[in-house]
């Protein structure tokens, strides 16, 4: 909450009074935290689908529970990253927003998200290089959730099951997608635990209450899944 210019107004006679005040939200940890409920509800039913036989007739609603978790997981791991974009292009100067010069063509949606993040957090060449492989692989999976495509397509086999399903049902698993969650996760610490004393005060505010807000979550996944960063345990 903040009380913006000209929200305040103080009269000798009436006293002081606050006539407007702003809020805001930044959803980033939200959609975190919507990624791990869904990745939790999604393990669930991959234990109790792996404990079952092929032939029992439950075999289908826990697949199919299970890709429905996984789904949702795997579009909130994206949308925390749009969510993180928005959140620092609001909080940069508009010389951090953009290039100099202009794309000769329009860029894919993973390449500007990661573009933005480059710039806001100051990451070098190995960092970008990083971020980008990362994001290429979330974005392929929720551009798979939310432009599927209706073709028929020859069925994979199933890891678990050993039965040929639609690809999707292996692709948005629990195993699949608790990778995604992860990485999104571990950006949300990466990103603002790096040097931001150069970045924007703005910026540098947002970095730490993320890493205060999104403390309970990483000490949750490790309980739940084990480490959450690989070393080296930072972006350069």
């Amino acid at each position: 909450m903040r009380i913006p210019a000209g929200g305040l107004v103080i009269d000798l006679r009436s006293g002081t009074r606050v006539e407007k005040i702003e809020l805001q939200l930044d959803t980033c940890v939200h959609w975190l935290e919507i990624a791990l409920e869904h990745l939790a509800a999604a393990k669930l039913a991959h234990d109790a689908l792996v404990a079952l036989p092929s032939a029992n007739v439950e075999v289908c609603a826990l697949l199919d529970r299970e890709f429905k978790s996984a789904v949702q997981a795997a579009v909130a791991s994206a949308t925390f990253f749009e969510a993180l974009h928005a959140a620092t292009v609001d909080r940069c100067p508009p010389a951090v927003r953009r290039s100099s010069s202009p794309p000769k063509k329009r860029p894919t949606r993973f390449a500007s998200v990661a573009e933005q993040l480059r710039r806001s957090f100051g990451l070098r060449k190995q960092g970008t290089a990083n971020l980008r492989s990362v994001l290429s692989e979330v974005y392929r999976f929720r551009d798979q959730a939310v432009h599927p495509t209706a073709a028929f397509t020859e069925p994979v086999l199933h890891p678990d099951l050993n039965v040929g399903v639609e690809q999707r049902f292996v692709m948005f698993s629990f195993s699949s997608t608790k990778q995604l969650v992860r990485a999104a996760l571990a950006f949300s610490k990466i990103l603002p635990s790096r040097d931001l004393s150069r970045r924007p005060k703005e910026l540098q505010e947002f970095g730490a209450y993320l890493l205060e807000v999104c403390s309970p979550l990483y000490a949750r996944w490790e309980q739940l899944y084990g480490e959450l960063l690989d070393p080296p345990n930072a972006v350069t």
